[in-house]
């Protein structure tokens, strides 16, 4: 007994008289896994119409034993006479391994049905979590509790397996849910066993929830005997939507990130500049007198500046950016009033420098660079002479009548 794909023409309305039976499922939903599809006499008759969908495998029943599969999508004769041609489809490594188990197993029944099974590549929307808080072997935290939830996906990868071993003979359908009144304690107590890995492997619990590709491997191989060899499924995808640490262990891990933090000097200073202005405002407002106040700040500060080395705090602190040279007068913005002579009151008389003023920006120096602007002080007096502004000292144009600087007619 077994199934003939039909030709294409035959599956017009021209032949469709000629049809004993036409057998159909509709799509599977992710909580439809299995469902049973039979005649009104409880028997396909020869030259009977299956149709197969895409992402369904039907499994031809008859008293007890298969007699036939396909996973490959299409129309199909049922021959009472001809030999199985399961080995068509995605599943033909699978079907061929476990023909020879299945072929007169199973329970006994006066009937013959077609059984769809889902064979989609992820079957969504499983959720999981843990009931009470499990231990982590983090590799920075060490032995910490985490609490978490999420979701997996997972697909029926041996139909065959999977209809004899679990779905049995049903009445109608087997649906998702009862499926997961077993396999959700063993999804969860797999999962903690493939976590116990993660930490090996290095992996952070804050890191966990970008790791579905090795979870999901990891589940794999704890859930190898009892899910894919055993009941014919495979864990595809495990997501961690959220992983916290317990009360006590979150206090740990601040504890622990601080020090952490704190061994850096430059940290502890700035906890320590921080802390000495907390001291100080309550040694001011200290109940005995701010004297008394002020004299236990003193013997902190003493306390402190041992742990830094004996240096102060503030060695440590990083300096804010240092104030800009005040810009020469010949540098000056441009400005278009002109600027008012100084009266004699606002002179005030400036002692002797010794040494040159600097042609460029008028820095008295010594030596044979300019210290402030770096002119050469030999080839800038070798050089022609330019005319000065009298009021601000800028360099005047050629021919010009006024200071662009600062307005002031030209002598």
């Amino acid at each position: 007994m077994g199934l003939i794909k039909a030709a294409a023409e035959a599956i017009g309305s021209t032949l469709s008289d000629q049809w004993e039976d036409y057998i159909n499922c509709d799509s599977l939903d992710d909580n439809t896994l299995v469902i049973k599809k039979t005649t009104k006499s409880g028997i396909i008759s020869a030259k009977s119409r299956i149709q197969v969908n895409p992402g369904q495998v039907a499994i031809i029943f008859d008293s007890g034993k298969i007699l036939d599969a396909t996973a490959e999508p299409g129309i199909y004769t049922f021959d009472a006479s001809t030999s199985p041609s399961l080995f068509a489809g995605q599943f033909v490594d699978t079907f061929k391994e476990a023909w020879q188990r299945f072929t007169y197993n199973g329970t006994p029944a006066k009937e013959q049905a077609i059984y769809y099974v889902n064979a989609k590549n992820e079957i969504l929307g499983n959720k999981f979590g843990s009931q009470t808080p499990v231990p982590y072997d983090d590799p920075v935290y060490r032995g910490i509790y985490i609490r978490y939830y999420g979701s997996y996906t997972f697909k029926i990868s041996n139909p065959l397996v999977f209809f004899q071993n679990i779905v049995g003979n049903i009445a109608d359908v087997y649906t998702k849910e009862s499926l997961m009144e077993q396999a959700d304690g063993e999804f969860v107590t797999a999962l903690n066993s493939a976590l116990g890995k993660c930490a090996s492997d290095g992996i952070k619990y804050n890191r966990l929830n970008v790791e579905q590709v090795k979870l999901a491997e990891f589940m794999n191989e704890a859930l190898d005997n009892d899910w894919k060899q055993l009941r014919g499924i495979e864990v595809v995808k495990v997501a961690l939507d959220s992983v916290t640490p317990d009360d006590e262990s979150r206090d740990r891990i601040q504890k622990f990130d601080n020090a952490a933090m704190y061994s850096q000097q430059e940290f502890a200073a700035g906890r320590m500049v921080e802390a000495t202005a907390n001291a100080m405002e309550g040694a001011a407002n200290n109940a005995n007198g701010a004297a008394t106040g002020f004299m236990g700040l003193g013997m902190m500060q003493m306390g402190a500046n041992s742990v830094l080395g004996g240096q102060s705090p503030m060695a440590y602190v990083t300096p804010s950016q240092p104030a800009q040279p005040a810009t020469p007068a010949a540098e000056a913005a441009p400005t278009s009033a002109p600027v008012p002579e100084a009266t004699p009151a606002a002179v005030v008389a400036a002692p002797a420098q010794e040494g040159k003023a600097c042609p460029k920006c008028g820095t008295i120096t010594t030596g044979k660079f300019c210290h402030n602007c770096g002119t050469n002080m030999e080839e800038a007096e070798a050089a022609p002479a330019t005319k000065k502004c009298a009021n601000c000292g800028a360099e005047l144009l050629d021919g010009a009548k006024f200071c662009v600087e600062c307005g002031t007619a030209a002598e």
